[in-house]
């Protein structure tokens, strides 16, 4: 099986543990990015500082680069994010016989497993596949991440697209797709999205652990890299979304116990936050979260002095 694997170049918070966390079993991995270095609002990127990090860890030279101009006045965020990555999923699909879709905050932990689900997919022709994600929204002050969870006892798990396709494959709101695709679970979860009954062009396979679930860090970064990050992706919603930063995201360190049913545009998905362990030992990464941990403290209590 030959895989490829694309990345969209915005933010470089998480982007060698992501890239890593794959790179071995792939061929090649397609970089897009913005040649003007500008996101889907048409706020600016940290473009320069992705490509040095990407090319320090491109050891075997898989990497291609592709730049294009992916901000269109003429279009809304949602629209020019489906754009760049099928722009990319394009580049990257010749001779593949599929191509990753993982965002640079997402971390694959075993990426074996997403192998077996894969070969399973091809042999019943099924072009797409989604896989569990556990999704870590802030961190606390002894490094611990706070996880969204179903209850304090019992985690939760995400799907927001595939994050495998065959090439040709026609993406929708982001890496959404119209056909059919395989929705690999965790077994025994009860999370929303599983609790739902199989749509018709849904094959739901009960295949991987809590542990096999990919670690999205979306919102684990310091406060000035959530607002660069929010102020250019494809679901940003202007007041709404600034008003979600402050009431929720800042204010989790200390008030994550009164968080419930708070995701800032779909009711039920996310219920309530839990302190959870680093989810993948290394060394950088925990030095990371403690570093974002000192610095969101800081710049709080910056601000607090401020505005007393």
């Amino acid at each position: 099986m030959k895989l490829k694997a694309y990345v969209l170049l915005a933010d470089p918070a998480w982007i060698e543990h992501s890239v890593l966390s794959y790179y071995n079993v792939v061929e090649e991995i397609v970089v897009s990015y913005d040649k003007n270095s500008r996101g889907w609002t048409g706020s600016p990127l940290v473009v320069d500082e992705c490509l040095r990090r990407l090319k320090a860890v491109d050891r075997d030279n898989k990497m291609r680069y592709f730049p294009g101009d992916y901000y269109s006045p003429d279009r809304n965020a949602m629209e020019s994010d489906t754009y760049q990555r099928q722009c990319a999923l394009d580049q990257a699909g010749p001779d593949a016989d599929w191509v990753l879709q993982l965002d640079t905050d997402e971390v694959l932990p075993n990426p074996a497993k997403l192998i077996e689900c894969l070969e399973y997919a091809a042999a019943k022709d099924i072009p797409a596949v989604e896989w569990p994600m556990r999704v870590f929204f802030q961190r606390l002050p002894d490094g611990r991440f706070l996880e969204i969870c179903e209850s304090r006892l019992h985690g939760h798990f995400e799907y927001p697209g595939p994050v495998a396709v065959r090439p040709g494959t026609r993406l929708d709101s982001a890496r959404r797709t119209a056909g059919s695709y395989v929705r690999a679970v965790v077994r025994g979860d009860r999370s929303l999205q599983t609790r739902r009954a199989a749509e018709s062009n849904e094959h739901r396979l009960a295949c991987c652990t809590d542990a096999e679930a990919i670690a999205h860090f979306s919102w684990v970064r310091t406060p000035a890299e959530v607002r660069s990050k929010i102020a250019s992706w494809g679901h940003h919603e202007g007041w709404k979304t600034w008003l979600f930063y402050q009431l929720y995201w800042r204010s989790a360190p200390r008030f994550w116990r009164l968080h419930r049913d708070f995701h800032p545009f779909a009711r039920g998905l996310w219920p309530a936050l839990r302190p959870a362990a680093i989810p993948f030992a290394t060394k950088s990464a925990t030095e990371n979260a403690t570093e974002s941990a000192t610095e969101s403290a800081t710049e709080s209590a910056t601000e607090n002095a401020r505005l007393s």
